[in-house]
């Protein structure tokens, strides 16, 4: 949730330092000037009539927008239940201000009484609702019922999904939204950082112009203070580029994964791009420090790239807002066009962070394998967000709550594939090989990734066309010796289903590597429990990836650790123990199966097309690649085997190599968590009871027992002497067994301390000749229509059970709640 990000301010404050803010425009905080904003006399919307509906309500607001000619190159279409026919998301706003031309997919008039929403033309949404109290989700003049708090919640949420679809169907910096609440209205204002929105306001009474000059000065205003990104210009598939793109998608081999991946982002109810990329690959890296953090660009060559829907975005409405295309370079047009890989992100300014780019660049020429390959990247030029800047200003001497988000392109040579598309285990162990080397090599320089996620391990194939890992998105990424000097801000890095359990426990803690090695686990159970042959049932799996990687704890201010995980970690074993399972049974520990040659799915696996070959050699000299971001969601349209084990398969062979992998990597997690609690043990404190008259409570028991209880023979002397020899026996040979079982804590933990051991692990099973090679199951992810059975923490486990945390990055993460107290100016 983005609650904590939401500043409300006063009507006139809004309109002065927010409204026509267009980066581009400004050097520091912008503020309108009176000559700037046009401020009109009249308000049309004082003789608004009283309505009876939302949508009694939206006509007669846009009726009134359209005749008071405030916004004369918009038109303001009603759609409060339809949303444009190519649309999935099923979501539908009350109002909207669209171009003047009539985007097609808002419909015509034959179709109902109203239009449908349009997500890709929509400039400002508007929303409408009756009840200005209990639907006002900014409200907190008053606490209300559980009924009002269900209510604004809804609201906002509705906001919220409206904001966040314009920003994914459009190329945006900054977005303003309307809400109207029966007599009086709020105005917003959302950019990567946060949200502003203003006070309620009598918009029929005096307190109308306001809105009156909102309208009328976006209206007049240029498409960089209306909030578009201005190096993003739209390709129509009828056009020169638009016909290049569909003839470069289609001429697509039987294994060239990279053009289907371009031809499958050519969707024709989707709009295309060609982006600008500042090129600042000439820039020494020596030399990017301030001005890098500043979002100035070093270099003024620029190159152009056609891309069509993202292969993955990330979700929310503040953040990063990680995008990523499979691209066309045409900068040069007499240079044939190439494929490469185009993240798109707002990056997070911070004095510790470096730009991905430049971190690529420096671990290249460091010749740290299985990274990127830059080929361009920047800032783009004036696209930084304000709304940190202006909550500062209202909040002078507390510690800012909102990042600084600055616009961001990277371009890099390799375009791979997600991890969950592996060919079998043995190529899944391989390419967490790969990362963990490059981990290991990055490490040595002093550089720590910080983001160890599903979707930063990427498989990519070679020129020689065989298939390695390749360890993706650098962003978060600093030099141990920052991090160790400025620490960890809460919720600064990582992917929540990834993170450790000390580093979801411990919000404040610094990522060191044991941490890093944690989250490459998680990452290989994650993708092997949905994607291997085990002996979970097919219905456990679903619930076991949403209380292990989703699951959380809430506390009073933040969520901590699901119980699962952290039982999965102390414990060292996985066990599920269902509410479907009968009471008798004892949990199941995971194990996976090698499949015999008849039970074995074959066909439609991944794409990787090497006939049959598994090329389990650990590549000497490997390239390099780029892939995904910090999303759960990058796959989901690998099409998997529809084949399912038959109902009389023979005993399952436990002889599969990642067992013993799984096994060794839980028994030193173990042994590392059991030393970190017993060294965080309260020392014993030996019970010194000296003979005195006993309490009034306990004469009470001794009367109601009948029994005659001398607390001065109960610890006599005599009875102490008489124990104390077999006492310092049994002392003694306690303490020779704690001594070996601490030493052997220590030894399994000491392999957490470096990446050796663990490259070691993963290095022995590669070369093992006992994996299958058709292991891969169809896939047990579960749809969005899935709903949980009930907990899987066994039954005899003291953690509390967890909730469900959304697979959204940690940034964004608040306690499911009702939405908590914003700050005001």
């Amino acid at each position: 949730m983005v609650t904590k990000k939401i500043c409300t301010i006063t009507p006139a404050e809004f309109v002065r330092i927010l409204l026509g803010t267009a980066a581009s425009d400004r050097d520091g905080v912008y503020e309108a000037s009176d000559a700037q904003l046009q401020h009109p006399t009249a308000n049309p919307f004082a003789e608004l009539p009283e309505a009876n509906s939302e949508e009694e309500m939206s006509e007669a607001i846009a009726n009134t927008l359209k005749e008071s000619g405030l916004c004369p190159d918009h038109v303001f279409a009603v759609t409060p239940h339809k949303e444009d026919k190519s649309a999935v998301s099923g979501r539908a706003i009350d109002l909207g201000m669209y171009p003047l031309d009539p985007p097609q997919n808002l419909g015509t008039a034959d179709e109902g009484k109203f239009l449908r929403t349009d997500w890709l033309t929509i400039e400002v949404g508007i929303e409408c609702k009756m009840n200005s109290t209990a639907q006002d989700p900014f409200d907190e003049s008053h606490d209300g019922d559980e009924f009002d708090a269900i209510s604004r919640r809804k609201v906002l949420d509705r906001l919220l999904s409206s904001l966040e679809l314009i920003a994914q169907h459009q190329q945006r910096t900054f977005q303003y939204m309307v809400l109207f609440l029966g007599a009086f209205a709020r105005i917003l204002r959302a950019d990567p950082s946060g949200i502003f929105v203003t006070d309620q306001f009598d918009y029929r009474g005096e307190d109308g112009l306001i809105l009156v000059n909102f309208f009328r000065n976006l209206g007049r205003a240029s498409p960089a203070r209306r909030g578009f990104d201005i190096t993003a210009t739209r390709v129509s598939p009828r056009s020169a580029e638009g016909k290049e793109m569909l003839r470069k998608g289609r001429d697509v081999g039987a294994d060239d994964y990279v053009k289907q991946m371009f031809l499958d982002s050519l969707d024709f109810h989707w709009p295309w791009w060609k982006l600008e990329v500042p090129d600042e690959t000439a820039i020494n890296s020596a030399s990017a420090g301030p001005a890098a953090a500043a979002g100035k660009c070093g270099s003024s060559k620029t190159r152009s790239y056609l891309v069509g829907k993202p292969y993955f975005q990330a979700p929310g409405v503040t953040g990063r807002f990680t995008r990523g295309h499979v691209a066309l370079d045409v900068t040069d047009p007499g240079r044939p066009a190439q494929f490469v890989f185009l993240k798109d992100a707002w990056r997070v300014v911070s004095d510790g962070i470096e730009k991905e780019g430049i971190v690529l660049e420096t671990l290249k020429r460091r010749k740290v394998q299985f990274i990127p390959t830059v080929l361009c990247h920047g800032d783009i030029t004036g696209q930084r967000s304000i709304s940190q800047d202006h909550w500062q200003k209202y909040h002078k001497g507390k510690k800012c709550e909102l990042k600084t988000h600055q616009h961001y392109r990277l371009v890099v040579k390799e375009v791979c594939k997600p991890l969950d598309q592996f060919r079998n285990g043995s190529q899944l162990a391989l390419a967490m090989w790969c990362c963990l080397k490059a981990h290991s090599q990055a490490y040595k320089l002093g550089i720590i990734h910080r983001d160890i996620s599903a979707g930063n391990i990427l498989l990519y194939r070679t020129e020689n066309g065989k298939w390695q890992g390749m360890l993706n998105d650098w962003e978060m990424s600093k030099t141990r010796a920052q991090q160790e000097l400025e620490g960890r801000l809460p919720d600064r890095t990582g992917t929540w289903q990834f993170l450790s359990v000390n580093a979801l426990a411990r919000p404040a803690k610094t990522i060191i590597i044991q941490d890093e090695l944690e989250s490459f686990f998680h990452v290989l159970l994650y993708v092997a429990i949905r994607l291997l042959h085990h002996n979970f049932d097919d219905h456990h799996v679903p619930q076991f990836l949403r209380e292990y990687f989703d699951g959380y704890i809430p506390l009073i201010t933040r969520n901590t650790c699901g119980a699962l995980k952290r039982e999965v970690m102390t414990t060292g074993r996985i066990l599920l123990w269902s509410e479907k399972d009968q009471k008798d049974v004892p949990p199941k520990k995971l194990l996976f199966i090698s499949p015999s040659s008849d039970n074995a799915p074959t066909a439609g696996h991944d794409g990787n097309d090497e006939s049959g070959s598994s090329s389990l050699q650990v590549p000497a000299q490997p390239n390099q690649s780029p892939g995904n971001d910090e999303t759960l969601q990058q796959s989901e349209g690998s099409q998997e085997p529809s084949a399912s084990p038959p109902s009389t398969a023979p005993a399952p062979n436990y002889n599969h190599p990642l067992n013993h992998i799984v096994a060794k990597l839980l028994s030193w997690f173990k042994a590392y968590y059991t030393l970190q609690e017993s060294d965080h043990d309260e020392p014993a404190v030996k019970r010194n009871v000296q003979p005195r008259a006993m309490t009034e409570d306990a004469l009470q028991l001794s009367a109601l027992d009948g029994d005659d209880y001398d607390l001065a023979s109960e610890h006599s002397d005599s009875e102490d002497s008489e124990s104390s020899s077999s006492a310092a026996e049994d002392a003694s040979e306690d303490a020779v067994t704690d001594r070996m079982h601490r030493r052997a804590l220590k030894k399994n933990a000491k392999n957490l301390r470096s990446h050796g051991p663990i490259l070691q692990l993963f290095k022995d099973a590669v070369y093992d000749p006992s994996w299958p090679v058709a292991d891969r199951y169809p896939d047990r992810k579960p749809d969005k229509k899935w709903k949980p059975a009930g907990d899987l923490v066994p039954k005899q486990s003291t953690f509390a059970t967890s909730a469900k945390r959304p697979a959204i990055a940690v940034d964004d993460l608040e306690p499911p709640r009702t939405p908590p107290k914003r700050s005001r100016a």
